[in-house]
């Protein structure tokens, strides 16, 4: 039953940070008309796949850890993205006089996100880890010291 109760945290952290990050992605979009690159409900896409796979590797943590790092990869996703997009339309400008095609490496630049948030999302679950090292994974004995 273990198993079943941290499945229903995670389901529950997911749904949670998954209406945030939707709210925030709409308000970017629509509202305040920021771009965020050539489909705007991307980085709300990208957030959900790295924050399952977050979700599904991550140690056991608190309620509270996982919500607000779920959140805040969705959060840091669309604040990247709207940078990676000003940053390749300032460079494809700036350097390239607005072809677009002579700066095909640059352009896709965005691709390097879901990496980043992942990675960072992971490493501050680790810090918030519950428990002893020895009972981390379904509560039996991984390291027998």
């Amino acid at each position: 039953m273990v198993w079943a109760k941290r499945l229903s945290l995670n389901i529950i952290a997911l749904a949670l940070a998954a209406g945030i990050g939707a709210v925030a992605t709409t308000q970017v979009i629509h509202v305040y008309e920021i771009q965020t690159g050539a489909i705007p409900i991307a980085p709300f896409i990208r957030g959900f796949f790295v924050s399952i796979l977050v979700a599904a590797a991550a140690p056991r943590t608190g309620f509270w850890p996982r919500f607000l790092v779920f959140t805040a990869i969705y959060l840091v996703d669309l604040l990247l993205s709207i940078l990676a997009t000003v940053a390749t339309v300032w460079l494809v400008n700036s350097y390239f006089n607005g072809d677009a095609e002579a700066a095909k490496p640059w352009v896709y630049s965005g691709a390097v996100i879901p990496f980043v948030t992942g990675i960072a999302g992971f490493c501050l679950l680790r810090r918030y880890r519950r428990g002893d090292l020895r009972n981390d994974w379904n509560d039996r004995e991984i390291l027998d010291v």
